[in-house]
């Protein structure tokens, strides 16, 4: 009796990784899209890797049974791939610059201390190695920074939402912005020398609560409201999910992180291998970024990121002396 050649256990069983590789590179496009998704683009470095290890596999041997058609599966395994990478790889295209005059020069970091009391001192010693002009944070206690930042003679803070800015520019029109079921804005004017912008510091739900894709809507309408406007903060949002890329069509915004690459801000893991790119800073109006960097950190589970900027505008009144 002639023996049949039996289809390799490994066949069905690759068929299925290749295929949910397909089904989680759709779930993270579909999220750029819509905003029940939105929660699969956090992932699309991982889903990326899981989906680069399959196109792996279908170079082997057991890709090449009888059961299997290995140049179609290749060519499929490919495209799943450079279309989920061109994703993240999107951050590498520098934003546009708009051509200004006479400008002033400001830095700003931000940094979510996770009510981490070391984390305070740590970011007290990141802003004497790399001084910034406007410091904000989130999660920490009014007892905590009062100390800490006594080099920043102007401060507003809203603490329902733990949100606090020490500025060495003087800070007017400090607001409570309220959300709807989410944590509130704290937005305060800028003044650096006869010119001025609006700061919203930010600190967001995860895009599983419905509320979010609102909170940045409202984000966008009050940015909107002046000429010149910095967002800064903790979204719970990566740069392609649906809600945030709406936010940055509907308010004008250009991304810090453009030109600058992915720079995970918030870490899964205590020995932070494993990251997202959540903390952001936007910008509008008369105002282009010079630098923006991550810096990472041991006390938070968030690093802190900085960036300088360029401002123009119209002219204020000179101050009295």
């Amino acid at each position: 009796m002639r023996m049949v050649a039996s289809v390799p256990r490994f066949a069905s069983l690759a068929k299925i990784i290749f295929i949910s590789s397909c089904v989680t590179a759709s779930c993270v496009l579909l999220g750029m899209v819509y905003d029940s998704f939105a929660i699969f683009t956090h992932f699309i470095c991982y889903f990326l890797a899981y989906s680069a290890a399959t196109a792996v596999l279908t170079c082997t041997t057991f890709f090449a049974r009888r059961v299997w058609s290995p140049s179609k599966w290749r060519k499929g395994a490919v495209f799943v791939v450079l279309v989920q990478a061109l994703v993240p790889l999107s951050l590498l295209i520098p934003n546009s610059t708009v051509d200004l005059n006479n400008t002033e020069k400001f830095s700003v970091t931000w940094m979510n201390l996770h009510f981490q009391a070391e984390a305070v001192s740590e970011l007290v010693q990141i802003v004497k190695k790399q001084p910034s002009d406007i410091v904000v944070m989130a999660e920490a206690q009014t007892s905590q920074l009062t100390a800490a930042f006594s080099d920043y003679p102007f401060s507003r803070k809203v603490e329902s939402a733990s949100l606090y800015v020490f500025s060495k520019f003087p800070l007017s029109d400090v607001a409570a912005v309220s959300n709807d079921n989410d944590r509130a804005f704290l937005v305060v004017e800028v003044r650096v020398k006869r010119r001025k912008f609006t700061l919203l510091a930010a600190h967001t739900k995860w895009p599983i609560f419905s509320e979010h894709a609102k909170t940045l809507a409202n984000a966008a309408q009050w940015a909107a409201r002046s000429e010149n406007s910095i967002v800064i903060g903790d979204f719970n949002s990566t740069p392609w999910a649906a809600p945030f890329r709406r936010m940055l069509r509907n308010g004008d915004f250009r991304h810090s992180r453009q030109g600058y690459g992915l720079l995970n801000s918030w870490h899964i893991d205590s020995n932070k291998y494993f990251g997202l790119p959540i903390d952001h800073i936007m910008y509008r109006g008369q105002i282009n970024n010079t630098n923006f960097e991550l810096i990472e950190t041991e006390h938070s589970d968030h690093s802190a990121i900085r960036g300088e900027y360029v401002l123009a505008g119209k002219l204020t009144r000179k101050p009295r002396d």
